[in-house]
């Protein structure tokens, strides 16, 4: 039900959170951002509205961008799959 589905979108939402907090952090703007990582604004505005999917390459590259370490961890479903990302 609802909260499966909360428990699924929740190390999304983790994780487009800190990378916010962390630009927010370095005064940095979305177009700041943008011209570090190689993209556009919009992207990265859509990146942290959570509105689509976006590349592990855009993501590690954003992660860098922001002086962050993000570490993937993958377990047998049973487990879960949860990403971590470390300031």
């Amino acid at each position: 039900g609802i909260r499966k589905a909360y428990e699924a979108l929740k190390p999304k939402y983790d994780m487009i959170s800190t990378l916010i907090e962390r630009r927010n952090q370095l005064q940095m703007s979305q177009t700041e951002l943008a011209s570090i990582v190689g993209t556009k604004q919009p992207a990265i505005s859509r990146l942290e509205k959570g509105d689509y999917n976006t590349t592990l390459s855009t993501l590690f590259r954003v992660a860098n961008a922001l002086d962050l370490d993000i570490s993937l961890k993958v377990r047998k479903k049973k487990d879960r799959i949860y990403s971590k990302v470390h300031a």
